[in-house]
């Protein structure tokens, strides 16, 4: 098997630089937009993937060991998306996540319509 970072194509020097970016956001603790700006600050192209693709696998195994209750309820429900895809179809998932995702956009207004 062949390591991902030579598949994209990157040196080792290349795949040891966006790890040392990768740790150095883990070890700061940086909230996500502001690792995500700092990444596509300094990437670009397959190296900004790689570097997504790390620190999102870092962040979910650590969130995973630190809160397996969420952990596991975070996997249903991409069980049931993947359900959702294997018996209605790409068009019925995306639709279903819009209508989920808009459906907490409403209730944060409804919150904010409680606190005026």
């Amino acid at each position: 098997m062949r390591a991902l970072y030579r598949e994209l194509g990157l040196s080792a020097r290349e795949a040891a630089e966006v790890t040392g970016e990768v740790v150095e956001i883990i070890a700061q603790r940086l909230p996500d937009i502001t690792a995500i700006e700092k990444l596509a600050d300094r990437f670009e192209g397959k190296k900004l993937c790689f570097a997504l693709l790390l620190l999102g696998r870092l962040a979910g195994m650590s969130f995973a060991l630190s809160n397996p209750e969420k952990a596991r309820a975070i996997l249903a429900d991409f069980s049931r998306l993947i359900s959702t895809l294997e018996k209605e179809g790409m068009e019925n998932l995306v639709r279903l996540l819009e209508e989920e995702i808009l459906e907490e956009v409403y209730a944060e207004v409804d919150k904010l319509k409680d606190v005026v």
